[in-house]
């Protein structure tokens, strides 16, 4: 039987195949959903984490922020690798000037590590990083409180 909750990792499959047609446009296409597939796995480990995130635009600086300062090197690193695919991703729906979406071996390439971040983001629900995770998302969000 099927998961009746789409999983964020299925738009990836779907970036796969529209970077297979080799358009400028599939390309394009194939930034957003690889984007969004990592986006969305992101906001569900947090939910299952118990953190709420927004819902609104602002959701994706909150996911940014959020593992940007977790303090795990790991994520860190991946929270860069996200905020670069986002900067991507609105370039390639927004701007059709920029010409840096007709590789199909660069798109290929930049699929292929939006896998690996979305495996990365699944390893967290692994103990000891899940407690750890959580933790250091708790710690952040204290000490912006503090701050506000």
């Amino acid at each position: 039987m099927r998961n009746l909750m789409m999983e964020g990792k299925e738009f990836l499959i779907v970036a796969q195949k529209l970077a297979q047609m080799r358009t400028e446009a599939a390309l394009r296409s194939a930034y957003s959903r690889a984007y969004y597939g990592i986006f969305n796995t992101g906001v569900k480990l947090l939910s299952d984490l118990g953190f709420i995130s927004p819902t609104d635009a602002s959701s994706h600086e909150s996911l940014y922020r959020r593992l940007s300062n977790c303090g795990i090197s790991d994520l860190e690193a991946l929270a860069r690798r996200l905020k670069s695919l986002r900067l991507k991703r609105n370039s390639a729906d927004y701007d059709m000037k920029n010409r840096g979406f007709q590789s199909h071996t660069e798109c290929a390439l930049d699929l292929a590590r939006a896998s690996l971040v979305i495996a990365q983001l699944e390893s967290c629900y692994q103990q000891p990083l899940r407690n750890q995770l959580k933790d250091g998302i708790q710690d952040y969000e204290r000490k912006t409180k503090l701050h506000s």
